[in-house]
């Protein structure tokens, strides 16, 4: 069934008559574009030998303005995430399994430093900030939901062997395929060892 997240009619008509709800919400980072303007901004400031102050302007401006665009504040994660939220309420479903990542609420720092120091910073930053609000509103609600935070993911192939739980723990941890975090998801639709808690998942 195709929808759209941010229409909240689109989202009740797919969650009507269902037991439980499963979202997998993300936002593309688009980090070639910008390599691209870097690139091409270089190549034309050199070769047109342009000076003060239209070659900064090329070099430097333009380049920023490409950077503040596509990695501006989006509230599509939280805003998707209360449609879900009140649809399910208004139609009596309780169970829901909702992907965070690992680096938000509580468990910041445990992505390791480039993406503690580099990577988030700069490319994730707003993203991030959505995925705080919207974990907010799924613990400020009545449902039976469980929270899952992966370490970086990845395409490969499922394992099913992997760690889940550590809230608190300090240590760095690097990845986990997509499949696995799949796994995982679904087994939470039936176990209760997560029961409103934000368990983390990596190898």
């Amino acid at each position: 069934m195709q929808g759209n997240v941010l229409d909240p009619a689109s989202v009740e008509a797919a969650i009507k008559d269902q037991h439980a709800v499963v979202s997998a919400l993300g936002i593309r980072v688009r980090v070639w574009p910008l390599i691209a303007v870097v690139f091409l901004c270089q190549l034309i400031s050199r070769l047109a030998a342009l000076s003060w102050p239209a070659g900064p302007l090329v070099r430097i401006g333009i380049p920023l303005v490409t950077y503040l665009f596509l990695f501006r504040r989006t509230t599509s994660l939280s805003d998707g995430t209360r449609n879900i939220l009140q649809a399910m309420e208004k139609l009596g479903v309780t169970r829901f399994v909702c992907e965070s990542s690992l680096g938000v609420g509580d468990s910041k720092g445990q992505l390791g430093p480039v993406y503690n120091y580099v990577v988030i910073p700069l490319l994730l930053r707003n993203i991030f900030a959505d995925k705080e609000v919207q974990e907010k509103l799924i613990r400020e609600s009545h449902l039976d939901w469980v929270i899952v935070r992966p370490a970086r993911l990845t395409n490969g192939p499922r394992t099913g062997s992997y760690r889940s739980g550590f809230e608190n723990t300090k240590k760095s941890l690097r990845k986990i395929s997509r499949e696995d975090v799949a796994e995982f998801m679904l087994d939470q639709l039936s176990s209760d060892n997560y029961l409103r808690k934000t368990p983390g998942i990596s190898y």
